[in-house]
């Protein structure tokens, strides 16, 4: 037996059509800062400068697509379809 009940799918069926939303704008945002990012790494890497700062903003792209990925597993796993 359950300890709660089942979500509608009339509420369901929203939720996950924001969170879809938001994962795309999420994931582009990623996209267009690794874009940035790349090019940064790209031009310290030609003018011999600190690679270090430039490679840090690729990485966390990559990161934050990551996260953003996972939470919308996680919350595919706890909203009913």
């Amino acid at each position: 037996m359950l300890a709660y009940k089942q979500m509608p799918a009339d509420v369901v069926a929203p939720l996950m059509q924001l969170i879809d939303w938001l994962l795309w704008v999420v994931l582009l945002f990623c996209l267009a800062w690794l874009i940035i990012s790349a090019g940064r790494f790209w031009s310290a890497i030609r003018d011999d400068m600190a690679i270090n700062d430039a490679s840090h903003g690729v990485v966390m792209s990559l990161v934050g697509a990551i996260v953003a990925s996972s939470a919308s597993a996680i919350a595919l796993t706890f909203l009913p379809t």
